[in-house]
């Protein structure tokens, strides 16, 4: 297997660890005090204090670990590329585990990830971009991003879906930042990778696409976060490494075939949402019901979480409600 392909095989396996960690956090945090930056020790404190949370912090470093890996061995659009297409796990995921019904926006999404896969694969005897880091116009590009995100997310009236994708922008703007601080690591060492500028923007940029994504998720529905959050990232990152560093495409037909299949991972990723989002939907059901249990003789629908029981036993089981009474008063 050569470098690249050991890198997107790596670049897999991160997708798998990172939507793990990613839902058990989205179950940890549904019970957590609101995610503000404005109070990032609460904020912190509130999320270290749920073990599903803690166990989703640790997958998402491992698939952190392993996606820095790849971004060490391969180009970042390729990298980008394969961790999206990690989405398509989602899908017998929810099927089996929850009896989601696959839509065939799903189904056709899968297949479409799965030939976009094939494409990219075609060539990849190519070496990754090891050229010298064009510093400005990093720069440029990750402080156009950052004041995006930051005119996404201070809008008074940002919906759930606009923070989701100000988060994903600065998840972009960091994997540019990692890979540059790859490429440097491989020249220069370690000494060069703590002296970089781009192990601070790295930093930065992550932090608040962790405050960005992690509010989002806790206001809005899990299916238009998701799907913002994903589409941003995979626009910044395959962008910046297509544009910024100069990562070939490949020549004459291959570049075309590499050009269709970047577009058919965006599509993909989008009609792959809602069956993650089923997943993390699931998952903040479970962490809410747990961390704030019902109240005794309370009366609650059967919708508010998928194990419930039906709505029929839950009557019968309450007291009976005189006619001037503040729950039959309130409905």
């Amino acid at each position: 297997m050569t470098g690249v392909g050991l890198g997107l095989g790596l670049a897999l396996a991160a997708s798998v660890a990172l939507n793990l960690g990613y839902l058990l956090q989205h179950g940890g945090a549904s019970g957590a005090p609101p995610v503000t930056v404005r109070r990032p020790l609460a904020t912190v404190r509130g999320l270290l204090a749920s073990p599903a949370w803690l166990a989703g912090l640790a997958c998402g470093l491992g698939g952190w670990a392993l996606h820095v890996a790849a971004l060490s061995r391969a180009p970042l659009s390729l990298v980008q590329a394969f961790v999206a297409g990690g989405l398509v796990l989602c899908v017998p995921l929810a099927a089996g585990l929850l009896g989601h019904r696959v839509t065939g926006g799903e189904a056709r999404g899968v297949a479409l990830m799965a030939l976009a896969l094939a494409a990219l694969s075609i060539g990849l005897r190519a070496s990754p971009h090891s050229a010298a880091v064009p510093a400005w116009s990093l720069a440029a590009y990750l402080a156009a991003v950052g004041a995006l995100a930051v005119g996404l997310a201070a809008r008074p009236s940002r919906g759930a879906g606009t923070l989701g994708a100000a988060g994903g922008a600065l998840y972009g703007a960091a994997d540019l930042a990692i890979k540059a601080l790859t490429d440097e690591g491989a020249r220069h060492g370690l000494g060069a990778v703590a002296a970089s500028p781009w192990l601070a923007a790295a930093v930065l940029a992550t932090a608040a696409a962790f405050f960005c994504f992690q509010r989002a998720l806790q206001i809005g529905r899990a299916l238009p976060v998701i799907a913002m959050m994903t589409a941003a990232t995979n626009l910044v990152s395959i962008l910046g490494g297509l544009l910024v560093l100069g990562e070939p495409l490949g020549h004459g037909g291959l570049a075309v075939v590499h050009g269709g299949a970047f577009l058919l991972v965006a599509v993909a990723a989008w009609l792959l949402a809602p069956a993650q989002a089923a997943l993390a939907e699931t998952t903040q059901a479970g962490g809410a019901a747990a961390a704030s249990p019902p109240r005794s003789g309370a009366v609650r629908s059967s919708a508010d979480h998928p194990m419930s029981r039906s709505r029929s036993a839950r009557s019968a089981a309450a007291p009976p409600l005189k006619p001037n009474s503040r729950l039959a008063r309130s409905r």
